[in-house]
């Protein structure tokens, strides 16, 4: 069973962005799926295409998904891990700002469970308006989510939300919710840039309202395919830690929330 959902967002250092999605994908994922308290992880790409029109500041590049059964063992397994050899971390990433935090579902809905998920993602991170926490919830779980999911291409759709309990890093989110809708569709974004419901409820914080679009990067990688792993992915993983060598970040634990 899914406690959590731990939403992860990336970027690298200018220059060095073959260098973090090489770490990434063949050593890092890998390190923390032999944790416990993992299931599943996926990789997916800041698309082209976006629903709506982003700030500045939001300059991540990537985004992954890992599906938690232990928030709170899969956290104490990092913070006594990190800078490690059990988990080394590229100095191509920028650490100067973490997104790296658990959200617990509130309503799941999968039209088809017995198709793969083979595409991207819609993110959506939110806030409600001041003193409306409860009238968000309901209305996005009994009314929203339900019509969202049923859009062209939607395979599934979640709403999670926020609690201190079990977090990786000792600081708070910018979004307190955030909507995580799984297609199989390139098309299916465009019904985020064409619906008025999220950008039109008055218990949503329009201001801090972050709809974003990810692309597939990697399939989703499991536990036991990390527990047992074939020839091809360890080879994977031995040519990656390679090329990275010792160009690794050698402080920085103080940013994890570990008591």
């Amino acid at each position: 069973m899914i406690e959590a959902v731990l939403v992860v967002l990336t970027k690298a250092r200018p220059g060095r962005e073959a260098d973090l999605d090489d770490w990434y994908t063949n050593i890092h994922v890998r390190d923390a799926l032999r944790f416990r308290g993992s299931i599943t992880a996926q990789r997916f790409s800041r698309s082209a295409d976006q629903p709506m029109v982003l700030p500045d500041s939001f300059d991540w590049q990537c985004l992954a998904l890992y599906d938690v059964f232990d928030a709170e063992r899969f956290s104490r397994e990092h913070w006594d891990n990190a800078l490690t050899s059990r988990m080394m971390v590229t100095d191509a990433i920028d650490d100067t700002v973490l997104e790296d935090y658990h959200y617990y579902p509130i309503a799941f809905r999968d039209n088809d469970p017995g198709t793969q998920h083979s595409g991207g993602v819609i993110l959506e991170q939110i806030n409600a308006a001041p003193g409306q926490d409860a009238e968000l919830r309901e209305w996005y779980a009994s009314e929203y989510l339900p019509q969202a999911a049923r859009r062209p291409g939607v395979k599934s759709a979640g709403f999670a939300m926020f609690r201190p309990y079990g977090q990786m890093i000792p600081t708070t989110p910018g979004h307190n919710y955030v909507g995580i809708y799984k297609v199989n569709d390139a098309a299916a974004w465009e019904a985020w840039r064409e619906s008025p419901l999220l950008a039109g409820a008055s218990c949503v914080d329009q201001e801090s309202l972050r709809m974003t679009h990810w692309d597939w990067l990697t399939d989703q990688l499991t536990k036991d395919a990390v527990q047992n792993p074939t020839a091809a992915g360890l080879a994977a993983e031995e040519a990656a830690r390679l090329r990275m060598g010792d160009r690794v970040l050698t402080s920085g634990t103080d940013k994890l929330g570990a008591a």
